[in-house]
């Protein structure tokens, strides 16, 4: 994502097909939002503020987004997610440009303030300041947030995977030291992240990202199908962007696509091991991979021209079915 003005303002730009009023009204049987952030422990003053501007960014960036956190989402978790949901768009903003466009000052610019106020607890972006306080109260590591910024940073000039190792590496570098910035929204300081389960869910949540994006990615110079998986196929990126004709694209595509499947499966088989809010934060992952995931199936070849915004359908029974799994992991648990 490019634009002329400043990396503070990109993520507020985006995302504004879904105007603010629209939203409060899809939340309007919530914990109203002030006594949300009193149940969370926000104390009354400009903070209030910060944590709004950290709300508010997450809704225009992503519109569904919002209003499930505010009608699922456990009041004290609410403005913690938020604030947590800003850092990361922020950073995705300042990484995810055409390649030729890159500019990784902007990114160490940034990443340097969020390194200083870790140390400070002050910042100058409202949603920053509310993120470092979540860190605070909420005990998150701060290696934790040092490792998503060198993730981050990795990213920068990537063109592409030259192996599934690569996949991994994201996982690894940038997924999990996310995951476990949220997991310290519900579990205790001692109490040790379920890695297994939330690593399963964040490798079939990222294959299936990497798939719905593999059009807009080939646009700004970047591919996620390792060059491995290529050349066992005899395909290019030419290839890949001239056509489900050109040989080879068809064949790559369907091995791509099972490979989402198989982890998709067995993230849904390992998180019934976790604990209850866990089960019910990346079922909610899982199921909105669902019918992205069906959107990519029905585009077949035509996925990496095209992209899947047209063909993104849920299927009632699997809403249901999906709904039936969150409201019971919901109900489960203890707040």
């Amino acid at each position: 994502m490019t634009s002329s003005g400043s990396p503070a303002d990109e993520p507020a730009r985006a995302g504004r097909a879904v105007s603010l009023p629209t939203l409060r009204s899809l939340t309007s049987h919530a914990t109203p939002w002030r006594l949300t952030m009193s149940v969370a422990g926000v104390p009354e003053g400009a903070l209030r503020d910060d944590y709004t501007a950290a709300a508010r960014l997450t809704a225009r960036r992503y519109p569904a987004f919002y209003p499930v956190i505010r009608l699922l989402f456990p009041p004290a978790w609410q403005p913690h997610f938020y604030a947590l949901s800003a850092f990361a768009l922020h950073a995705d903003c300042l990484v995810d440009v055409p390649v030729r466009e890159c500019d990784p000052s902007r990114f160490h610019a940034w990443a340097g303030q969020v390194r200083q106020g870790l140390l400070t607890g002050q910042a100058d972006q409202p949603f920053l300041r509310a993120f470092l306080h979540t860190v605070d109260v909420r005990s998150v590591a701060h290696r934790d947030v040092e490792d998503y910024l060198v993730g981050q940073a990795e990213r920068l000039w990537t063109t592409g995977y030259a192996t599934e190792q690569d996949h991994d590496d994201v996982i690894d570098h940038i997924s999990m030291p996310a995951a476990r910035m949220q997991c310290a929204v519900w579990l205790a300081a001692a109490e040790p992240v379920p890695e297994r389960q939330v690593r399963l869910v964040m490798d079939a949540a990222q294959r299936v990202d990497d798939l719905a994006d593999l059009a807009a990615d080939l646009r700004r110079g970047f591919l996620t199908i390792p060059e491995a998986d290529l050349l066992r196929f005899g395909v290019s990126r030419t290839d890949l962007e001239t056509g489900p004709d050109a040989c080879g694209v068809r064949a790559l595509l369907a091995h791509m696509r099972t490979k989402a499947r198989i982890a998709l499966a067995a993230a849904r088989d390992a998180l019934g091991d976790a604990d209850d809010a866990t089960q019910f934060v990346y079922g909610l992952v899982l199921a909105g991979c669902e019918p992205v995931m069906s959107g990519v199936e029905r585009q077949g070849a035509a996925l990496p021209r095209h992209g899947i915004i047209r063909q993104v359908r849920p299927s009632p029974s699997g809403l249901l079915n999906d709904a039936r799994r969150v409201l019971l992991r919901r109900l489960r648990m203890a707040w």
